[in-house]
């Protein structure tokens, strides 16, 4: 199986790429299945049909849906949201607000990524095509189960002991609703398919990320910093898309839309090197339906197989030196000076911005500690040596 997953700064054109890549890979004959993760669902309006939140089949080889993510939430979360509302409830919340407060918010978008996990497992296509949300919440959603992870390795084991003792006591001398084990046990349960879902998606052998940018000073700095992100969780990216390119001869207006863009076209290949980049023009229409889409494919693919690994990069890797090892992360675009590091046990925390990712270390570097840290061209190098501090 083969995950391609589409994101960009919103408004670049994105879906209309996804479901041109969708549409391609069902031409040539892979059973292909496009979803929409984005909340503001266009993907039906893309394909020129009705979507609903199960799989229909909108062409040959092809299938689509716009996920409900509140209904994922209600299938997955359930039991969790029911108790947190008898809890509000105690408390004198009004029912209505009851319902609201008791979602995390962000929640129903990333339990969207769950049909994911299901396709994958149910091998019913041979290429899932994702419609993600706009870079900065795809980049968040993407962290969160690492972060619920982490949560939920120290805080069950001690609240679950903990409910053992209070569970008895508490009932006797007070009213309020109490967790019981299955309220925790399906809170697990729903984390450990998100963590899942994480692995999926972060399988290099499965999964690439494509960026999707339009030649705007803003819009590529955006795909920058979305690359760097993408590194830094371990996710593979395999190649940009520049869309929306201004022909030539244009005049008034977009002539100057079109020297700006030409200005920008040969410092992006710079910047995104080894990349490749593929490019579509702007049409003279809304791309909207089978044939359009199949322009649209021909301008980015040509001959290409959209499903093929379009790029293979340096991976997250562990290098053994004489007096201890190196782990290398890549993390293209950053600096020194946005980096930040901090180890604990058989954790390394590395801050790049307003991103924060947690590698659990394997027992190889766990049992040494962090020494020095600098850029190797595009990859942090971590030394990790014996007595370090």
């Amino acid at each position: 199986m083969r995950i391609l997953f589409y994101t960009g700064k919103g408004g670049v054109g994105k879906t209309s790429v996804a479901a041109a890549s969708a549409l391609r890979c069902a031409q040539r004959g892979y059973r292909t299945i496009i979803l929409s993760t984005d909340a503001a669902h266009s993907l039906g309006d893309s394909l020129g049909v009705e979507l609903r939140a199960e799989p229909i089949q909108v062409l040959p080889n092809l299938w689509a849906q716009e996920i409900n993510a509140l209904h994922e939430l209600e299938s997955s979360w359930g039991q969790v949201s029911k108790y947190l509302a008898d809890l509000l409830a105690w408390q004198g919340v009004e029912t209505i607000a009851q319902g609201e407060l008791s979602v995390i918010p962000g929640t129903e978008e990333l339990f969207s990524l769950l049909q994911i996990k299901r396709h994958y497992d149910e091998q019913r296509y041979d290429v899932i095509v994702v419609d993600a949300a706009p870079t900065g919440e795809t980049l968040r959603l993407l962290s969160l189960p690492d972060i619920m992870r982490w949560w939920i390795a120290r805080l069950f084991p001690i609240a679950r002991a903990l409910l053992r003792v209070v569970r008895p006591v508490a009932k006797r001398v007070t009213d309020m609703p109490i967790a019981d084990d299955d309220v925790l046990a399906s809170a697990q349960q729903a984390i450990d398919a998100l963590v899942d879902v994480r692995n999926i998606l972060t399988d290099q052998q499965v999964t690439t990320a494509r960026i999707v940018m339009n030649l705007e000073r803003m819009v590529i700095r955006e795909a920058q910093r979305s690359l760097t992100y993408l590194s830094l969780f371990g996710y593979a990216v395999d190649t940009v898309v520049v869309n929306r390119i201004l022909p030539p001869g244009v005049d008034g207006h977009f002539a100057s839309w079109r020297e700006m863009q030409q200005g920008y076209a040969p410092q992006v290949d710079e910047m995104f090197e080894p990349l490749p980049i593929l490019r579509a023009p702007h049409f003279p229409r809304e791309i909207i339906g089978a044939e359009q889409l199949t322009v649209l494919a021909d301008h980015l693919f040509g001959e290409r197989d959209p499903a093929a690994f379009l790029y293979r990069g340096p991976v997250q890797r562990v290098e053994k030196m004489a007096n201890g090892y190196d782990l290398i992360v890549p993390l293209p675009f950053a600096s020194e000076d946005q980096v930040h590091l901090a180890q604990s046990a058989d954790e390394l925390l590395i801050s790049v911005g307003w991103h924060r990712h947690r590698i659990v270390l394997p027992q190889s570097l766990a049992r040494l500690r962090a020494q020095d840290a600098f850029f190797e061209q595009d990859a942090l190098r971590v030394q990790f040596r014996r007595g370090a501090a």
